[in-house]
């Protein structure tokens, strides 16, 4: 909980301070819900700014499965997905749902970097038993299947040992195309069996589409492939979703599974845009993501500023500037949105939530290293965050906290773990449904933010 001047606890907190180091914000700070990247390939960090010259289905063949049959060393994982997480936390991705690769131990090498890390995750073994090359495959769908089985048991069994609950196991069959359907009913009985996630691709590409036509002659649509097989029910979520029309919209709508747009690959690799606005207006739930390396960045800030610029193209197609996304949307999009498809209860700060959030200084960001500059007088706390989500980058973040504990941030030599553990404790007896976390804000105008925020 955010607590301001003049609210109830100020001075109760105001007595903490005075004894204990509490974190106090400037009138340039903010305490902002930490980003969820709904959708990122975490193998893929390796090239990430490398090969976006080519449409999505030759980008796989020319450099990502080569990339990804790589993670059969084990020291190679995780050589490349420690510097993976590390980047998207310090970017500010509190949560990351992640496509590993077709390794067991390689993905759970992943899911222990994660735990270690302080990440909040979604992580699976990628199933594909088909349309692959000889060197990046499975054997069969009872293989995949199987080792998937494995690689839940394991991340249940290490969540046990650890007491930990920040990494949950999801289902994932790459795409329709690379997936049998044995294997695609038996991920599916997974699924249901383990009351698991599903995470995977939907019409990201017309010519993804098209093949999947052809390879599924029986399914309706693209969407249907996943529902027959199990695959479509509250906990799935699909990325891309470029080229669902209205059938296939109604087939992801009543299955209540959610969206993840990921627009900066859909510049790129999938050559197409998102109908977010349409999805939202739908009442479907949807979320924000990077899709490294198809999206070159592992910054959430640059998707949101994507997701705006991709929805005023469509607006202006269309010829209704009021369908653009305005950015406080797109915000949401990055923190509550994308919990609400990856069913978490984090994206915002409040009551009962674990306390995920970035401190940021839309001021001056690092000291002497600020990515814009604040120089006119009327440089207020709002104007100045609105510049922050267009210019911003991870010298802004100061700190990041997932569920308590800072894990990542700007800020050298932070001393307020401590304060936060010793305010948990303080106000364990409040009545709260979990961690009373308070900091002390010195701008009014932080109240006045956060109410437009929540009002979105």
């Amino acid at each position: 909980k955010v607590v301001d001047e003049g609210e109830p606890g100020y001075e109760t907190v105001g007595l903490y301070a005075k004894k204990k180091k509490i974190i106090r914000l400037t009138s340039k700070q903010v305490l902002l819900p930490g980003f969820v990247d709904g959708h990122a390939h975490g193998p893929q960090h390796a090239f990430s700014g490398n090969g976006l010259d080519l449409p999505l289905l030759d980008w796989l063949k020319t450099y990502t499965f080569p990339a990804e049959s790589a993670f059969s060393d084990v020291n190679h994982a995780r050589k490349v997905y420690e510097a993976a997480v590390a980047r998207h936390l310090r970017n500010g991705s509190t949560t990351v749902s992640y496509f590993g690769t077709i390794h067991v131990q390689g993905t759970l090498a992943l899911v222990d970097i994660c735990r270690n890390a302080g990440q909040r995750a979604h992580v699976g073994k990628v199933c594909m038993d088909t349309n692959a090359p000889s060197y990046y495959i499975e054997t069969s769908a009872k293989q995949s299947a199987s080792d998937t089985r494995n690689f839940i048991h394991n991340v249940i069994a290490q969540n046990t040992e650890t007491n930990s609950k920040l990494v949950t196991p999801s289902i994932i069959p790459r795409f329709a195309p690379s997936c049998s359907e044995e294997l695609l009913n038996m991920l599916g009985e997974l699924s249901v069996e383990h009351k698991l996630p599903v995470h995977t691709h939907l019409s990201e590409n017309s010519s993804e589409v098209q093949l999947v036509k052809k390879l599924f002659p029986k399914a309706t649509c693209y969407a249907d492939v996943y529902a027959r097989a199990g695959l479509l029910h509250e906990r799935a979520y699909f990325a891309h979703c470029c080229h669902c029309d209205s059938f296939e919209r109604q087939v992801v709508r009543v299955g209540n599974a959610g969206v993840v747009t990921c627009p900066t690959s859909n510049f790129i690799v999938g050559r197409a845009l998102c109908p977010v606005r349409q999805w939202l207006d739908e009442g479907v739930e949807l979320g924000l993501g990077t899709d490294v390396a198809a999206g070159w960045s592992s910054s959430i800030l640059v998707a949101i500023r994507h997701v705006v610029v991709a929805s005023r193209m469509l607006a202006e197609q269309q010829q209704d500037p009021s369908r653009a996304l305005t950015w406080k949307e797109a915000l949401y999009l990055a923190t509550k949105g994308g919990a609400n498809v990856l069913g978490l209860d984090v994206g915002a700060i409040e009551e009962g939530k674990a306390f995920d959030a970035l401190l940021l200084d839309v001021g001056q960001g690092t000291p002497g290293n600020s990515p814009y500059d604040a120089v006119l007088p009327q440089d207020d706390l709002n104007t100045l965050f609105e510049r922050f989500i267009w210019n911003g980058d991870d010298r802004n973040i100061l700190h990041v906290f997932v569920d308590g504990k800072r894990v990542s941030g700007a800020a050298p030599n932070f001393q307020g773990n401590n304060a936060l553990k010793t305010l948990i404790s303080a106000f364990s007896g409040c009545g709260f449904s979990c961690a009373f976390i308070a900091v002390v804000c010195t701008s009014g105008a932080l109240a006045a933010l956060y109410a437009k925020r929540r009002s979105l």
